[in-house]
């Protein structure tokens, strides 16, 4: 849950970086290219690496889950790349369009997937998983003109958000059943482990005293 919700902080983040630097006016052609660049790193590591690593340390670590992953972070360095291209191309232009879904879209994707592990069995939602990061990965390669949110219709995907995050605080997300009995084994070990410490050191306080 601390991590998706990180990951809503980081596309506020991203949405307020480009509003600041629109705000700068002296900036220079290097400055403007240096940070589109700077921005899509960040982006290709937020929402792109972040969401894969997330769904995989919560236990969803299969082979083709894996390969959906690797898919998922590959479809948003092109598809930031392409962005990048068409920022190059017109310089200082304000696009009314998106060419393919925007990558940031992965953090309203991310918490409805995970809001839906609060209520449905792991082994279903891993499916959902799949499923929705492989669409989504389509999505940013796919050429489409997606239009940009303004105003009110940004203020409701907004809002949308708040409210998903809001619903996980409801209960907890469900790992898959494997992943819980692990965690319980490595628990025990270290239960195990710390007895049979406390064993050893009450043996050795008894040699010292005999």
């Amino acid at each position: 849950k601390f991590a998706v919700y990180m990951l809503f902080i980081a596309c506020m983040c991203d949405i307020a970086d480009g509003t600041l630097a629109r705000k700068v006016k002296d900036r220079s052609l290097e400055d403007r290219q240096f940070g589109i660049q700077l921005d899509s790193i960040c982006d290709v590591v937020s929402f792109g690496v972040t969401p894969c690593f997330m769904a995989f340390s919560f236990g969803f670590d299969g082979v083709l889950d894996v390969i959906i992953y690797g898919f998922f972070i590959v479809a948003g360095a092109i598809r930031l790349a392409y962005f990048n291209t068409l920022a190059n191309k017109n310089p200082g232009k304000k696009m009314k369009y998106f060419r393919g879904v925007p990558i940031p879209f992965s953090t309203f994707v991310i918490t409805v997937l995970f809001l839906l592990t609060t209520f449905i069995p792991a082994v279903v939602t891993v499916w959902f998983f799949r499923i929705g990061l492989l669409g989504l990965g389509l999505a940013y390669i796919l050429n489409i003109k997606v239009k940009k949110p303004h105003g009110k219709q940004a203020m409701i995907i907004l809002g949308a958000e708040v409210l998903l995050l809001l619903l996980m605080l409801i209960g907890d997300c469900k790992q898959p059943e494997d992943k819980i009995a692990k965690s319980d084994d490595d628990d025990d070990k270290d239960k195990t482990e710390e007895s049979s410490a406390d064993s050893g050191d009450s043996s050795a306080e008894s040699d010292l005293f005999e």
